[in-house]
């Protein structure tokens, strides 16, 4: 729709021009004349405004689907008309005149807490105290005083076995399994009785009994298991199921387009058909790059079998020409033996006759700075000498 908006101009003026004839047409004025007025014509020029643009209405807009999606103001205009309506009550006066009974919710004070004595059990089991006094005196008396002596004194508890199920249970079991091991041995003791087989009553040999006969080979055959059909069964679903696929995918593909227009009443210019891209094999730079260093590694080795080649060989010179050197000079050698020192002429040390060696304080930063210190912490008294000097 923007590639044609160059279109709309065009399109305004053909909607005019066709007004114009229409009006021009003798039907036009037919239907004018029906009143029974003789028509005029105007040519008065109307007076000229911007105009408008719209859309163009193209058959490629009504070949389109339309859209299943929902917008986000639809979902929002549908969410608001499905949330129920809500009405107020109206306000009841008397809830500005009520003291906290209608409305807002009055919090009234609590009473205040009425100690109550404690009723412990073991005050009914404890004997009566004998002396009121004692308790006057410690304070435990209670809240309300009232007469102990109406209370019964209760008797000792008297306490009585305790039937558990558990007990039950294994004495239950006990007796299982004490008829149990006494079956096994009276069948024990039965076992140890030998019963001898009955002599048949007859004068004639015993019959042997015949040879069974051999029986065949057992023939290997193949298993029939129910995973291998139910996986045959899956395999041939799978196929059914992928070539089934297969041919609504063919059938999407399959697409059928509509007639070309002959007379198309808006001109669409030509696309440009670009040539196909024509697909090359890739030249890598690293199949090349690994018969390089491989070549590369071939030549350093031979380098460093050359280079060790010459080291070992000079070395092997340089000890044989050693060795001949060596031999050379044990040959002309003549040994010789050392003088005896002679000690007719000790040493006798003599004094010096250098000067000794005169201090000299070193010539340090400090003392400078010290000087420059003390000249500019009294200016005055540079000055006066100074002028002193030039009197």
């Amino acid at each position: 729709m923007i590639g044609n908006f160059w279109l709309i101009p065009y399109m305004h003026w053909e909607a005019g021009k066709k007004k114009s004839s229409f009006e021009d047409s003798p039907h036009h004025d037919d239907k004018q004349n029906s009143n029974g007025q003789i028509p005029v014509k105007s040519h008065q020029w109307k007076s000229l405004h911007l105009t408008a643009p719209t859309s163009p209405v193209l058959k490629t807009s009504l070949r389109g689907r339309p859209p299943r999606i929902r917008s986000s103001k639809e979902m929002e205009k549908e969410e608001l008309e499905k949330v129920p309506k809500f009405k107020a009550r109206p306000l009841n006066k008397k809830i500005f005149e009520s003291k906290g009974d209608l409305g807002m919710f009055c919090n009234t004070k609590r009473q205040v807490t009425v100690p109550q004595e404690f009723q412990f059990a073991t005050d009914e089991r404890i004997l009566p105290s004998a002396n009121v006094a004692d308790e006057l005196l410690f304070g435990k008396l209670p809240l309300n005083s009232e007469s102990q002596n109406d209370k019964t004194i209760p008797r000792n508890t008297t306490p009585n076995p305790f039937r558990l199920s558990t007990e039950e249970r294994g004495t239950e079991k006990e007796r299982k399994l004490f008829t149990e091991l006494l079956h096994k041995q009276i069948e024990e003791e039965k076992s140890r009785i030998r019963k001898a087989n009955p002599y048949p009553y007859t004068t004639d040999y015993p019959v042997i009994p015949p040879k069974p006969e051999p029986k065949k080979c057992t023939k290997p055959e193949p298993f029939q298991l129910e995973s291998l059909v139910k996986h045959e069964q899956e395999t041939w679903r799978h196929m059914e199921e992928r070539r089934r696929m297969e041919e609504e995918e063919a059938k999407i593909r399959n697409f059928n387009a509509q007639p070309v227009l002959s007379e198309d009443s808006i001109p669409v210019p030509e696309k440009v058909r670009k040539p196909l891209t024509e697909v090359q094999d890739f030249k890598l730079r690293v199949d090349n790059r690994s018969v390089d260093i491989a070549e590369f590694d071939k030549k350093i080795k031979q380098k460093e079998m050359m280079h060790k080649r010459y080291r070992e060989e000079t070395e092997s010179a340089r000890m044989i020409e050693e060795e001949k050197a060596l031999k050379q000079l044990r040959r002309t050698l003549v040994p010789h033996a050392r003088p005896v020192p002679k000690f007719d002429h000790p040493f006798l040390p003599q004094k010096s006759s250098k000067q000794v060696t005169k201090p000299r304080s070193p010539k340090l930063q400090i003392v400078k700075r010290k000087e420059r210190k003390a000249t500019t912490a009294c200016p005055y008294a540079a000055v006066s000498t100074a002028a002193s000097q030039m009197r």
